[in-house]
């Protein structure tokens, strides 16, 4: 009779604990961001900020910080820039070591109209965002900070002058010597989200020739250049692209780039007659020599 006693208490602590999970389960369920969502909605901003105080763990979070999660349910989905300005500010104050926090509080100021501060906290975010210990992790953080900042000043968007349908005369260089080459065409758009270039390149007889990709990778300040056959099956052939302005419309673009497994680098120097004319200078180290080599010469005459 007191086994039988004994295991019925047992079962019955049994189910008390089990029930005691089942409830802190169901209490978990709803996130700290959501609850303060809530609360704020129901008591206001120092109350919530109250219970974030209590509820808040040791660690930092990182993207899913509540204060994070909050600011931008505030600032997106109610457009509450006022009190979101406030909560991402209150992270920056907790966390002032992190680089997502800026970031964040840069992406509410854009909502605001604010791009110069905006700029700021882009810095700031890129500068902390050398600290994370885990390399792919920095990189994003870094990548996603440099690339707002670099639509902001509008790095991105350098090779402006290019866009248009042209026309080519170009000339060959061999040994010092002219070649003549064939005219052709180039057709030069950016992608939808205009941050990206597509370069066309026909040949006479409106023949297809090849197409490249141009696009501004803010990491490490560079354009890079995918290069697409439309008739050898070569793959695809990337190319880094390092720009310097020279001022009164000239440009100087190092290209460096693997051709059959060895290490290769290119000049372009490009100069902008007017806004219908660009004269384009193609050069490759001398072999034997610290000088560049003059392989091809361009003339761009815009389509009328």
């Amino acid at each position: 009779m007191k086994k039988e006693i004994i295991f019925r208490r047992l079962i019955s602590l049994v189910i008390i604990l089990c029930g005691g999970l089942v409830f802190a389960q169901e209490e978990n369920k709803t996130s700290l961001d959501e609850k303060l969502y809530q609360e704020i909605k129901s008591n206001g901003l120092e109350e919530a900020m109250k219970m974030y105080e209590k509820h808040k763990t040791a660690a930092y979070e990182g993207l899913q910080e509540p204060l994070n999660l909050l600011g931008y349910k505030l600032m997106m989905e109610d457009k509450d820039l006022e009190t979101a300005e406030i909560v991402f500010k209150a992270q920056i104050e907790e966390y002032p070591e992190q680089a997502n926090p800026y970031d964040s509080y840069g992406d509410l100021l854009l909502e605001k109209g604010e791009k110069e501060k905006a700029k700021k906290h882009f810095k700031k975010s890129a500068e902390l965002a050398e600290n994370i210990q885990d390399e792919a992790e920095r990189n994003e953080m870094k990548q996603a900070s440099l690339s707002k900042l670099a639509r902001l000043e509008n790095k991105h968007r350098k090779l402006d002058f290019l866009t248009g349908d042209w026309e080519i005369t170009q000339t060959g260089y061999r040994d010092g010597q002219p070649v003549d080459i064939p005219k052709s065409t180039q057709s030069i758009s950016y992608l939808p989200g205009e941050s990206v270039l597509r370069v066309t390149h026909t040949k006479e007889g409106n023949t297809a020739c090849c197409e490249r990709i141009v696009a501004y990778d803010a990491l490490d300040d560079t354009y890079e250049m995918a290069y697409i056959s439309a008739v050898n099956p070569n793959g695809i052939q990337v190319s880094d692209i390092h720009i310097k302005e020279k001022g009164n419309g000239e440009y100087e673009f190092i290209e460096d780039y693997t051709q059959n497994g060895e290490q290769k680098q290119a000049k372009h120097i490009i100069s902008k007659k007017d806004q219908d004319h660009i004269e384009w200078q193609v050069l490759i180290p001398k072999e034997g020599s610290q000088n560049w080599e003059l392989v091809n010469k361009m003339e761009f005459k815009r389509k009328a």
